[in-house]
């Protein structure tokens, strides 16, 4: 029999789709075998359900799941004498260099690429030697959870808890974590897992929905910044990646290259958003930054008295250095500023003071 050790040295496996099913139908009845081939899709139609097994039959649906249940067994009896178990092989060989563990869909693909391309075996015969296998397991796939496989050493309890602490540390921070930051805080926890490694991590991350991964590391999908639901959030989503300024007509190209979603975004729709709320501030012409960045609301006019309402007076270059660090204007516009505004008073060379007083 050809070890995990020989499956992951050998490039290629050849295997027949016909016998792989000939081998298997061997041991089971007509009406097991026509069961598990529409469970599994092995006529290339889409996978039937219970019920609708149950109608061709006329039997309940409960009583699908016991003919069902009992051919994986029979199967799973029988797993070393079929060509199964070279699927099986390569899955147990592939989880152990992932940590243990992977994405349904990923360990799929990683078996079929070991496949040689000219033969008919496709995911439907992968996802069947998994279901039987004696030392693999199945997360299924819940309103919590995507569907994944795991090495039967791991408990789905330990995979569970890994994974509340992970949503725990993220709901006590409040913002992204760097990926390898994160992994590293989830190593130094001293999970009760056996050989457990940052792979492991990685791979588990991705099978909670109530994580998202995004380019500056994991969040948490309850959070408008990580999961947007509206103009305003991917709008502040982009100017966050950018971390510059940009122009109203810029976000909504960015919006629309991101992908968040199929939705159609206008530059009026977005403009509109970037007017309305104030965590966007107007720094220049069609302009628009963050207020968490340090900008603060209102014109010109509005910076130069914020400034000398804190120190009075100013030289006018001092003037110029503060405003240009809130607004993206010309140095004239400035000069214009000052010299127009009754408030501000020319008390010497250069030197502008704050006079309220005038009407």
């Amino acid at each position: 029999m050809q070890t995990s050790q020989t499956a992951t040295a050998s490039p290629t496996l050849k295997l027949n789709l016909m016998e792989v099913i000939e081998d298997m139908f061997m041991v089971l009845s007509e009406k097991e075998r026509e069961v598990i081939v529409k469970r599994f899709s092995l006529d290339n139609k889409e996978r039937q359900t219970l019920e609708s097994i149950g109608r061709t039959f006329n039997v309940t649906r409960e009583r699908v799941r016991q003919i069902e249940k009992i051919a994986l067994s029979k199967l799973k009896r029988t797993l070393t004498n079929t060509k199964l178990k070279y699927i099986n092989e390569f899955g147990h060989a592939i989880l152990k260099e992932n940590g243990g563990l992977l994405l349904e869909k990923d360990l799929v693909n990683k078996i079929l690429s070991t496949i040689d391309k000219s033969e008919n075996v496709d995911a439907y015969i992968v996802r069947l030697a998994l279901t039987i296998s004696h030392d693999l397991s199945n997360l299924e796939k819940t309103n919590m959870f995507t569907s994944a496989w795991h090495l039967s050493t791991i408990g789905q309890e330990q995979i569970v808890e890994v994974l509340n602490h992970a949503i725990s540390i993220l709901k006590d921070t409040k913002d992204v974590i760097e990926k390898g930051e994160f992994h590293k805080t989830l190593l130094d926890k001293k999970f009760n897992i056996e050989d457990i490694s940052e792979s492991f991590f990685e791979s588990v991350l991705k099978i909670d929905q109530r994580l998202k991964i995004v380019d500056e590391g994991y969040g948490l999908m309850t959070w408008r910044h990580i999961n947007p639901k509206s103009i305003r959030d991917k709008a502040y989503i982009v100017l966050k990646k950018t971390k510059k300024p940009l122009h109203f007509v810029d976000i909504a190209s960015k919006i629309t290259d991101s992908g968040f979603d199929k939705k159609v975004v206008t530059v009026q729709a977005v403009h509109n958003e970037l007017i309305r709320y104030p965590q966007f501030v107007l720094v220049g012409r069609g302009l628009y930054a963050l207020k968490e960045w340090g900008f603060q609301d209102g014109t010109v006019s509005d910076i130069i008295q914020s400034l000398l309402e804190k120190k009075s007076p100013l030289s006018k270059q001092d003037i110029t250095k503060g405003v240009l660090k809130q607004r993206q204007v010309k140095k004239g516009t400035i000069s214009l500023n000052l010299q127009k505004n009754k408030h501000f008073v020319r008390v010497g060379r250069a030197m502008y003071a704050l006079d309220l007083s005038k009407k």
